[in-house]
């Protein structure tokens, strides 16, 4: 993705953010805007969640007391 498609994404979710800070009529466009928004959100908490828990997981599993 080249720099200018980023900033007019960083654009139109910044945009998409102030028209929801002052609670005004959102746009088919818009609603669009903040279900991709939230759809990223969720995918990252997801990946972080799986992450963290793999991290657990491996540390847990890999503790060795010796055969004790």
């Amino acid at each position: 993705m080249d720099e200018i498609t980023k900033n007019y994404i960083k654009l139109e979710r910044a945009e998409f953010v102030s028209r929801l800070m002052i609670d005004s009529d959102l746009s088919e466009k818009d609603v669009k805007i903040g279900l991709c928004l939230l759809h990223e959100l969720l995918y990252k908490m997801i990946m972080n969640t799986n992450t963290n828990t793999n991290t657990n997981t491996n540390t847990n599993t890999n503790t060795n007391d010796g055969g004790a």
